[in-house]
């Protein structure tokens, strides 16, 4: 089993930011989510700043124990038809539940994460991949999550860092960018890739698939990544 296609769907501005509250003005409702779902995506994955502001609990885990688990087997809770993947290097999130807005939520976690992270996770019926001694190393997630459940397009929906790390672990196999008519022009916000190390100062080649006027004057471009 090969790991699955992910495609990096995203909302921005005009100059590539990401601010999804800054260009609300300028979405049409339900735009962004109606673009995605024509990309036929079985799963989607957030990193962790994401998964907080959205999704999860206010108040972070906080381990008793302080053990990391180390290496670990992959934990199935279940199989389902559609997947919500967080990645959260050190299990710092706390959710209520293993469903996601319908979704069956799977946690991708280092191998520092707490023994009792995992244990409550279990608890909750909330599948995880430990993946990577200090850091999530994605490349081993991603086949861990076509192996174990048959996830065959999965999403990128994350922040800019996220994105970037994808990117640079040579993950990503398109681009699916939603640009809403909206500059947003501030320094500090983050962009749809962002944090990818200096050394690598070579712009990713991309192949155009397609362009789509939308509504409300927003394009749907897709471009294909191309392989060196």
């Amino acid at each position: 089993m090969t790991r699955p296609r992910i495609i990096c769907h995203m909302l921005s501005s005009v100059d590539g930011k990401i601010d999804g509250k800054a260009l609300q003005p300028m979405t049409r409702k339900g735009e962004y989510e109606a673009v995605a779902a024509k990309l036929g995506g079985d799963a989607w994955i957030c990193g962790r700043t994401t998964m907080q502001q959205h999704f999860a609990e206010a108040e972070p885990f906080v381990s008793k124990l302080q053990k990391p688990a180390g290496p670990q087997p992959v934990f199935v809770a279940r199989l389902a038809r559609s997947y919500a993947i967080s990645v959260d290097t050190l299990g710092k999130l706390r959710w209520l539940s293993g469903d996601l807005d319908g979704d069956h939520l799977i946690c991708v976690v280092s191998e520092r994460v707490p023994t009792d992270y995992l244990e409550m996770l279990r608890e909750k019926n909330i599948s995880y991949i430990v993946a990577g001694e200090s850091d999530v190393d994605l490349r081993q997630a991603a086949q861990l999550l076509g192996e174990h459940f048959d996830i065959r397009t999965l999403l990128l929906e994350g922040g800019g860092h996220i994105n970037g790390g994808f990117l640079q672990a040579g993950l990503v196999d398109e681009v699916s960018l939603l640009v809403v008519p909206g500059i947003d022009g501030r320094h500090e916000i983050a962009a749809v890739f962002d944090g990818v190390a200096a050394e690598h100062h070579t712009a990713v080649s991309l192949k155009l698939k397609s362009v789509d006027q939308r509504e409300g004057d927003a394009l749907w471009i897709r471009y294909e990544v191309v392989r060196p």
